[in-house]
């Protein structure tokens, strides 16, 4: 108890201090899974994106991104998982038959809500985060996870939005959004980007040099 209490009284004193690093404290990350949870977490900021603590299978989330709208993001449904397009890949990973909420946006783009214990709790706190948005300071991210095609980091770069990053695990220098990550040069995929990207991508400057999104 005294250990665990330690590590967290440690967390918060480098949340507070790499907090008085970064410029901007308002901004909004939309990620494919908990990449954006834990920028929030390092810094100490209050969750202002829905897209935290879930994980989106890539082609769900690029073309969700490729038709962004708020009004998308408000029309929250569910499903049980025997619906879910992508039930193989459950399966697979072992997590068919785990029970959290699988949300769908606009009967197309399925969230599955890993870390939430209910419909009701995934819904609520959904849409209040949908509502803390702040629309002009936008960092979009993606990378290289589950279900992803080789085309779909170009579909990313091509993007509008004027802040993003895309991690993976092989070379686009011809695609200016992309950090390949060294560590995981020549395999399929990459893992935990939050703690693997330090070296490649400097988070800190990265908020600092946001650009206002003015037309979403």
């Amino acid at each position: 108890m005294r250990i665990e209490f330690g590590r967290n009284i440690e967390k918060y004193i480098k949340s507070k201090i790499n907090r008085l690093f970064i410029k901007e404290d308002d901004f909004t990350i939309i990620s494919n899974n908990c990449w954006g949870t834990f920028i929030y977490k390092k810094y100490g900021l209050n969750y202002q994106s829905p897209f935290v603590n879930l994980v989106i299978f890539a082609p769900d989330y690029i073309e969700l991104l490729e038709n962004f709208s708020v009004n998308t993001l408000n029309n929250l449904s569910f499903i049980p998982h025997n619906e879910s397009k992508h039930k193989d890949e459950l399966i697979s990973l072992g997590i068919y038959e785990t029970a959290y909420p699988i949300g769908i946006l606009d009967n197309k783009y399925e969230l599955h809500f890993i870390h939430y214990p209910s419909q009701e709790d995934a819904k609520d706190k959904w849409l209040r985060r949908v509502k803390r948005m702040n629309l002009n300071k936008l960092i979009f991210k993606f990378s290289d996870g589950d279900k992803y095609e080789n085309n779909m980091a170009k579909r990313f770069d091509d993007l509008k939005f004027k802040n993003k990053v895309c991690f993976l695990a092989k070379d686009h220098p011809e695609l200016k959004s992309i950090v390949t990550l060294d560590k995981f040069r020549g395999q399929q995929r990459v893992r935990d980007e939050w703690k693997n990207s330090k070296k490649e991508f400097d988070v800190t400057k990265f908020i600092n040099n946001l650009h206002i999104n003015e037309d979403i």
